[in-house]
């Protein structure tokens, strides 16, 4: 039989997290079916948690971007111990003492100060256009999330047929290992009889070994499946997991034949959506490079007061407190910036061009994907269906050949033959059915439309 391959990064990321001290927690056994592991891929992997905090990321940043256009009250509080108080030199004609300079201290020891400040954005046209954009990029982050989803379900999906089919493996390994180990036992009995040659039982030891060796190497490989599974899932790795679901039940649910038969816009594809997203984006940057042509205004309130204290008594009722207010509203007006904002409105541009030109790219390239992904599903259905017809056409001639043996019709080299013969149907079986689900998923995502 041919040993399933696995590639040598899943492996590596299997090692990884196995060295990656990951806290242990109380085992628990989760059954699953294809849809409930979607689901659960769905909610708890770690890509999408990640994406949930992007999208809280940019939720945070519109109401921060918002609050910049609302009113902006701040208050402040003072106070000053002049410990020594500075010298200023007046000229003695102020006393009466003409030629001298007469050393004077102003002030007090103990100074306060309290003030309250209120500033309303009245019109800007980079914060509207801001305000849009950020709004944009919430849009943005949440079909992104959409996207990640779509893809988790994808591996998902992937690593989950890739368990069923080495479990498959597996059990065809069981079931022929059992029967040539029966048949060995009772070639050994004949053997020692003396009614037949010792190489006809030597072969069938060497099959035996072959196929235990084959066996531990499958759950070798079915133990780094499982892991990969739960990672993608975001179960501890001490779970267990149990599918409920086989191959072939998969293929007759996804029915991949008429997913061939479904229409396809490239529109609907959550990257072209994400894609028009950005080209959102890029039209509101040159919008907001525009808008810096524009004046902006703004008001403000001040309110202070303040208290001159010889002895420490701020508190007193009695003491007095100067206070001084001022409002009034400012207007920035650009005038001449010696061509840097056309630098930037024309940078701007030039940046909405290339969204245009990424639009029709990815436009053919999922036709393109589409296209391939058709092509490469029928494909895979012919296969599936030969490789089925030679699963059992290879099942009888074994069998029979089995029973030829034990009847002394057929050699040991017969029998080798067509158990080699068994096991290579049965692997192209097992490669061909997780090819059509692969190829199936593929296509299932590449047609999703998440809402």
């Amino acid at each position: 039989m041919k040993k399933m391959k696995i590639k040598t990064s899943v492996i590596l990321l299997m090692g990884l997290l196995l060295m990656s001290g990951i806290p242990a927690t109380a085992q628990q056994t989760v059954t699953l079916s294809l849809k409930q592991a979607r689901e659960i891929a769905a909610e708890r992997a770690f890509t999408v948690r990640q994406s949930d905090a992007d999208v809280e990321t940019a939720r945070q940043q519109v109401k921060e971007l918002t609050a910049t256009g609302l009113p902006q009250v701040n208050a402040s509080v003072g106070y000053n111990d002049n410990i020594g108080l500075p010298v200023q030199l007046v000229p003695g004609d102020f006393f009466g003492q003409p030629g001298q300079d007469i050393e004077v201290q102003f002030g007090t020891k103990y100074s306060g100060n309290a003030g309250l400040s209120v500033n309303q954005l009245i019109f800007s046209g980079s914060y509207l256009v801001g305000l849009q954009a950020a709004r944009t990029f919430l849009a943005k982050s949440e079909e992104e999330r959409k996207k990640s989803v779509v893809d988790i379900k994808k591996t998902v999906s992937e690593a989950y047929f890739l368990v069923l089919a080495t479990q498959e493996g597996i059990r065809i390994l069981d079931s022929t290992l059992a029967i040539t180990e029966k048949l060995a036992g009772e070639t050994r009995i004949i053997y020692e009889n003396g009614l037949t040659e010792e190489t006809e039982y030597d072969q069938l030891q060497l099959m035996v070994s072959e196929l235990q060796v084959n066996r531990a190497n499958a759950l070798n490989q079915l133990s780094v499946a499982r892991s990969f599974l739960k990672y993608h899932l975001g179960l501890p790795g001490n779970s267990e997991v149990i599918l409920t679901q086989t191959m072939g039940e998969l293929i007759d649910e996804m029915a991949p034949a008429a997913l061939l038969d479904r229409s396809f816009t490239p529109g609907g594809n959550i990257d072209f959506r994400i894609l028009k997203k950005q080209q959102e984006l890029a039209y509101l940057d040159l919008r907001r490079q525009k808008s810096l042509y524009l004046p902006s205004v703004s008001a403000f309130l001040n309110y202070q007061t303040q208290a001159q204290r010889a002895e420490w008594d701020f508190f007193d009722p009695l003491g007095k407190w100067y206070s001084s207010s001022v409002w009034g509203i400012n207007m920035n007006i650009p005038i001449f910036s010696s061509g840097e904002r056309m630098a930037k409105v024309r940078q701007a541009r030039v940046q909405v061009e290339k969204t245009h030109i990424a639009e029709e790219q990815v436009g053919s390239s999922l036709r393109i994907q589409h296209e391939n992904a058709g092509s490469e599903l029928r494909n895979a259905l012919l296969t599936y269906g030969t490789t089925k017809q030679n699963r059992e056409l290879s099942g009888k001639i074994y069998l029979r050949t089995s029973i030829k043996f034990q009847e002394g019709m057929a050699g040991s080299l017969d029998l080798m033959n067509a158990h080699n013969q068994y096991l290579n149907s049965q692997s192209q079986y097992i490669s061909a059915s997780l090819n059509v689900l692969n190829r199936s998923v593929a296509m299932e995502s590449l047609l999703e439309n998440p809402e």
